[in-house]
């Protein structure tokens, strides 16, 4: 079957009439303020313009049509049945338009539209919460869509335009488009409620030295094995860690159940797990942290994009991640 092309509408579509082809928007406007007014004078001085250019305009279209559209009297204009016809067609026609004005505007300003966002954390608190919040408050018509998956997924689905933009760990030198460092996530350390950590403000790395740590096979996992084997390398020791086939409320169940502990960071402290602590963790007295950033194609010309990026712009400032 041969596909349908542009040119193939082009010839299929109906034909306008010569007749047709000279009215706008304006003369069918112009009519039915002139229907609704009964009267040229009270139209044309609603329009703010002068009587003779509303009565010129009535003519040329009574002309072009080959009908009269209105029967005029010393008190004022009364439609014809060609007149009927038209302004209840034309009211229509009108209708429409004024509305594919206003959703195309609403969509070039980002007011409407689609939004796709993905992620590797929680949405349970944090700035990157906090933002889509505000965001959906201020344009209720956009619609969101979220997936949570590895990097190297979400990064080529950003790269085919797939997805809008993604929110992962990482500063402005992340790889696969524009970045713009949203926030710095504080690291706690996830211990069950009944271990001797639990009951600490804070814990050193010197603490948790010879611990079991357990991680999802999946995001962010890896990335939590590589931060904990960096950490702990660092002190010259070996560090024991356990990968399970489980998701974050998985390995949060482990934690709860003593068979381990891991680390979070504070977006994923919004949720409460069964007989779990969270307890800051620092290294060399200084709270630990890791960026977040948003990235995103620069060709990528959506709107909605562009009002989330504005948005999250003011959320880093009003937080003291951008001057």
């Amino acid at each position: 079957m041969r596909d349908v092309t542009n040119s193939d509408v082009v010839r299929n579509a109906p034909l306008v009439p010569e007749t047709c082809k000279s009215l706008t928007i304006r003369d069918l406007q112009t009519i039915l303020l002139v229907s609704q007014a009964g009267s040229i004078r009270r139209a044309s001085a609603s329009m703010g313009v002068g009587q003779p250019a509303v009565t010129r305009r009535i003519q040329r279209l009574e002309d072009a049509l080959g009908v009269s559209i209105f029967e005029r009297s010393q008190t004022g204009v009364r439609l014809t049945t060609a007149g009927w016809a038209l302004s209840a067609q034309a009211r229509r026609l009108v209708g429409d338009f004024g509305l594919a004005v206003e959703a195309a505007r609403a969509a070039g300003e980002g007011q409407s539209g689609h939004l796709q966002l993905g992620l590797i954390a929680s949405l349970s608190q944090g700035t990157l919460r906090d933002t889509i919040s505000k965001f959906i408050d201020l344009h209720p018509c956009v619609d969101l869509t979220f997936l949570e998956a590895d990097r190297g997924e979400l990064m080529t689905l950003l790269s085919h335009r797939a997805l809008d933009v993604v929110f992962a760990s990482g500063g402005m030198d992340l790889a696969g488009g524009d970045a713009l460092l949203l926030t710095h996530e504080q690291i706690y350390l996830a211990v069950a409620r009944d271990h001797p950590l639990a009951g600490k403000t804070l814990t050193r790395w010197t603490d948790i030295e010879d611990a079991t740590f357990v991680v999802s096979a999946n995001e962010p996992g890896p990335e939590i094995s590589d931060y904990v084997r960096r950490r702990v390398s660092d002190l010259g020791r070996q560090v024991v860690i356990r990968r399970h086939g489980l998701d974050r409320e998985g390995i949060m169940n482990l934690v709860g159940l003593g068979v381990g502990m891991s680390l979070v960071c504070n977006h994923w402290r919004g949720i409460s797990y069964p007989n779990v602590a969270f307890v800051p963790l620092v290294w060399d007295g200084v709270g630990e942290s890791i960026p977040f950033s948003l990235v995103w194609r620069p060709e990528n010309d959506n709107p909605a994009l562009r009002r989330f990026l504005s948005l999250a712009r003011n959320e880093a400032k009003r937080n003291g991640v951008l001057s």
